[in-house]
């Protein structure tokens, strides 16, 4: 029962971005700004019909990753790693919800630092998902998967040891670099995540081949 209140849960937050926009229908622009620069400028906008279909996709992806763990040609190591699966789960739909009620918010005439917004977010999922990405096993969906890690599990194992505390410190330097002004925050906040981000998959090259000397 637990479980079934939490995926309608799951859903209704998703979606929720989109059941908001389609409320505030009428106080909403035509043309609604979308993306924005580094300096919180808009430079991509969308229909605001356009921007309820996204928003209602977007709001689906929690249920599809669920559903892909089933056709996952690993799925039986899944059980070994059901608790990560969640949070991940969990940590998808609540980045959809902020960044979707936040370009709602927007355009509803509120000032609102998109790009600040965007780092804590992105940062606070960095670090949630890096104190759990050691637990993932192998498989097709969740985790660096690379061709050598997919390759071999050991690989698997040991580039996600790595990987862990990286994205775990590198999504706390990107919360706190947040609070930079300026240009310096999203310079720190884009080394940071690519740093986090890079590392593990040259690692996991590096470990195949010298597995492949060996």
């Amino acid at each position: 029962m637990m479980k079934v209140m939490r995926e309608i849960f799951l859903i209704l937050l998703s979606i929720s971005p989109a059941v908001g926009a389609l409320i505030l229908y009428n106080q909403l622009p035509e043309t609604m700004a979308t993306h924005f620069s580094i300096n919180n400028e808009v430079n991509g906008t969308m229909s605001r019909g356009m921007l309820i279909i996204t928003l209602i996709l977007l709001g689906l992806i929690p249920v599809i990753i669920r559903g892909l763990r089933f056709v996952d040609p690993k799925r039986a190591n899944y059980e070994q790693f059901s608790k990560a699966f969640e949070v991940s789960r969990v940590g998808v739909t609540v980045l959809i919800t902020v960044v979707g009620w936040t370009i709602i918010t927007y355009n509803l005439g509120n000032h609102v630092d998109i790009t600040k917004v965007a780092m804590v977010v992105v940062g606070l999922f960095f670090a949630i998902m890096g104190n759990y990405l050691t637990q993932v096993k192998h498989n097709y969906m969740i985790g660096i998967r690379t061709p050598w890690t997919l390759a071999n599990e050991e690989i698997w194992r040991k580039t996600h040891r790595l990987a862990g505390p990286l994205m775990m410190i590198g999504g706390v330097i990107s919360v706190i670099s947040s609070f930079l002004s300026g240009s310096a925050a999203v310079i720190v906040f884009i080394i940071v995540i690519a740093a986090a981000s890079i590392i593990p998959v040259f690692y996991s090259y590096m470990l195949y081949t010298r597995n492949k000397v060996k």
